[in-house]
């Protein structure tokens, strides 16, 4: 039984379909890992994954709960809601994670709130991924 983790790989296919995804695209200046300095607003950034393995006798699986983060400027929620809408709908068909199996996707959290500057929204949608080896 291969133990490795789906991290790398999934990450990789979200942050391909989130930057190829046009209507996505068409709403954020960019989709990022980490921020450059200087970046400009509205983005999205690939968040915090959460692992739960998932071991049986002959498998090794998991459960990755990923956050995608929209950062917004505009004076409302509309913006953020805008950008968490178009993710949804792009990560709503399933990935090909490279060398491992994705068998099923479910949204588990959206939610919008004002930072603590008071002038930036984000946005935040938590997808949890159930993939084995």
């Amino acid at each position: 039984m291969a133990v490795r983790t789906s991290l790398l790989a999934l990450q990789t296919a979200l942050f391909q379909r989130l930057s190829s995804d046009s209507a996505v695209r068409d709403l954020v200046t960019g989709v990022f890992d980490y921020i450059p300095e200087g970046t400009a607003f509205p983005y999205i950034r690939i968040g915090e994954p959460t692992v739960t393995p998932q071991v049986t006798k002959t498998t090794f699986g998991e459960q990755v709960a990923v956050v995608m983060h929209a950062w917004s400027k505009y004076p409302g929620k509309k913006e953020a809601y805008e950008i968490l809408n178009a993710c949804l709908a792009a990560t709503s068909r399933p990935l090909r994670v490279e060398g491992f199996n994705l068998f099923d996707q479910r949204v588990d959290q959206l939610q919008v709130f004002d930072d603590i500057d008071g002038k930036t929204r984000h946005g935040v949608l938590r997808v949890i991924f159930f993939i084995n080896n």
